[in-house]
């Protein structure tokens, strides 16, 4: 049976009155920012309560996302003392117990050593389902260790899934997985408020000499590729003095980009504001449009949120962006790298108020029909039904 003739199937039939919920654990290495923690954050906020009981299990860190979830009532345990410094090679066996005591039926593991610890649970409970997502983005560009743990312990899984089809094939090249092995479940969004947002957006009309809003949201690492907005936001400078850049995020690399801002003498053009709590709804209301120079994506959690936002979008072709993305429809696609591509792509947008509006109109109707939290977390659920059905 095919995953979405599951998903059907898991919609036809409504849960029978008296029958056990199904018991589904999330496992995860911690829930700090990222795509991973952020669409087990949702499937745990929208997955049926009435069908299903999620526990999601860190393996090392709570974080932010996690607390979150804390305060709304779902069960998150970690298996790791905070005291504790060394490695802890028996979280496995932590792992098991909360499988037994919660009487698990799928664990859905969504990094590496989370497949790791629930392909050992596997092989130690008989009966146990567990299927695995995938959402590194730069195949085969791997850190050597994890790479080892995926060839090992993805045999194990009753299921493996990628969030994008680039992704998917090349982790198929990687992994040597066949078409039956590896599915695909997109990400998606939490549209609610985004819709809840539109009905109040008023059409931006700027004033002579205000500046036209260029924003990203990224944490401050290589893949974003954010010195290339850098020499973007320099070049475009020269051109336009009514343009500013916001970087929304923060991250190791913050010293060096705050050295880059100082010596390419953009103080006045290129703001870093930090982390914003919630800045899909917080920050990217008063941006124009949304910039992201990433070197490799799987399927950003960015990208959706700025075209949910409803902003014209210019991202790179990297990943899934642009089975995301239809150049010229609902934004604009460009090579990553290409700093003249990039320049004249914003150029475009910065001049034409009416083209931002289209693309973002667009950009904002595509999400709501495609990539809401919604859609994957149904595609989810009617999974897990299959699998525990089988």
């Amino acid at each position: 049976m095919s995953d979405l003739s599951l998903v059907d199937a898991a919609q036809r039939a409504p849960a029978t009155a008296g029958r056990r919920r199904i018991n589904v654990m999330m496992a995860i290495e911690g829930l700090g920012i990222g795509g991973a923690e952020v669409v087990i954050q949702r499937i745990a906020e929208t997955i049926d309560r009435e069908r299903f009981d999620i526990t999601v299990c860190c393996l090392k860190t709570l974080g932010g996302i996690g607390e979150d979830l804390r305060r709304k009532g779902v069960d998150v345990r970690v298996l790791r003392d905070p005291a504790q410094t060394k490695p802890d090679y028996f979280t496995f066996l932590k792992m098991r117990r909360i499988i037994r005591e919660k009487r698990i039926d799928i664990v859905h593991s969504h990094t590496a050593d989370a497949l790791a610890d629930a392909a050992v649970c596997k092989l130690l409970t008989p009966g146990l389902r567990f299927i695995h997502t995938y959402h590194f983005g730069n195949y085969p560009h791997r850190a050597p260790g994890d790479l080892r743990m995926e060839k090992l312990f993805s045999r194990f899984a009753t299921r493996l899934y990628a969030v994008g089809e680039v992704q998917r094939r090349a982790i198929q090249d990687v992994l040597h997985l066949s078409d039956v092995r590896l599915g695909k479940v997109w990400n998606g969004v939490a549209f609610a408020a985004f819709r809840e947002a539109a009905k109040h957006r008023k059409p931006a009309v700027k004033a002579p000499g205000e500046p036209v809003v260029i924003a990203t949201l990224a944490t401050f690492i290589e893949q974003k590729g954010l010195f290339d907005l850098l020499a973007v936001a320099k070049k475009l400078r020269a051109e336009r003095d009514n343009v500013r850049f916001v970087i929304i995020g923060d991250g190791k690399l913050r010293p060096r980009l705050e050295a880059a801002i100082r010596e390419l003498g953009l103080e006045d053009t290129v703001q870093l504001p930090g982390w914003v709590q919630d800045a899909a709804h917080n920050a990217l209301p008063a941006a124009d449009i949304f910039f992201q120079p990433s070197l490799w994506e799987a399927m950003s959690i960015a990208l959706l949120e700025g075209m949910a936002a409803g902003k014209a979008v210019v991202a790179t072709r990297v990943g899934e962006n642009p089975h995301v993305v239809e150049d010229g429809k609902d934004g604009l696609i460009v090579e990553k790298q290409d700093i003249d591509g990039m320049t004249a792509a914003l150029r475009r947008l910065v001049d034409d108020a009416d083209l931002r509006a289209r693309l973002g109109a667009a950009a904002y109707a595509k999400v709501e029909n495609r990539f809401t939290v919604e859609h994957m977390t149904r595609e989810y659920e009617g999974i897990y039904a299959g699998l525990v059905k089988r």
